[in-house]
């Protein structure tokens, strides 16, 4: 059964754009363009690349553009994505994607060379138990792109009004912003350096989606801040290589 926080699981059909990105319907999101980069910098021929929650394999489109033999896994905890996913890139033989849950163990026995997580830690009751994952599955670098900075606040994003008999929400998302230092130092204790990446995005592709694609939902840009209602989605990214 789903957990309160768990709205992919119970809702999946909500998440439709990615979908739409995968296939090149919908334009790839800005996060894509800097995860290309940070990718493409550190990426060699032969290397395998490891995606910790894929959704569709939105993101293995514009990895493409790195090179088209790339060798790619995408693993994800919902099959309604992955079914998705391998209809899309039925035709790609460099392309396969399994279930995995990121709470568990993921190839700590067969690690990639290059793992990379974005947009998932935010979601997540606690980051700990995940990152150790991602790290131990990892051979050569680590990405992660979540929300961070000076301090940990957890949020949760009520999906309907009803509140429990302690007044917590009965149904909900996180949005959680995580204290940079404080990841930067659990890796640091399990063996690896980390390197803070601000993020880079174009204001006005976020501003032409929130009025057009989204409809005045979700993220906007207010005075160069990327804003989800009242609150500062601060994006960053954190690279961990091996100390």
């Amino acid at each position: 059964m789903a957990q309160p926080w768990e709205q992919w699981a119970k809702q999946p059909e909500h998440e439709g754009t990615l979908a739409h990105r995968a296939r090149g319907e919908l334009g790839e999101m800005e996060s894509t363009k800097q995860l290309v980069e940070l990718v493409g910098a550190v990426y060699a021929p032969g290397m395998r690349v490891l995606d910790v929650g894929c959704n569709a394999g939105h993101y293995l489109r514009g990895l493409r553009r790195i090179a088209q033999d790339l060798d790619y896994t995408g693993v994800d905890d919902y099959a309604y994505y992955l079914d998705q996913a391998r209809t899309i890139y039925a035709d790609d033989p460099r392309a396969r994607f399994e279930i995995k849950d990121i709470h568990q163990p993921l190839y700590p026995d067969d690690p990639y060379d290059i793992v990379f997580n974005c947009n998932v830690l935010v979601h997540l009751p606690d980051f700990r138990s995940p990152l150790r994952n991602l790290l131990e599955s990892t051979r050569t670098v680590c990405i992660v792109r979540t929300l961070m900075g000076e301090h940990t606040t957890k949020v949760k994003r009520a999906i309907i009004p009803d509140l429990d008999d302690c007044g917590e929400p009965v149904d909900y998302s996180y949005l959680n912003t995580w204290a940079r230092q404080h990841l930067m130092d659990f890796a640091a204790d399990l063996g690896w350096r980390s390197e803070h990446i601000e993020d880079k995005f174009d204001a006005s592709v976020l501003a032409d989606e929130h009025g057009t694609l989204k409809k005045g939902r979700g993220t906007r840009v207010v005075n160069g801040h990327q804003m989800d209602g009242l609150l500062t989605m601060n994006w960053e990214w954190l690279k961990f290589t091996r100390a």
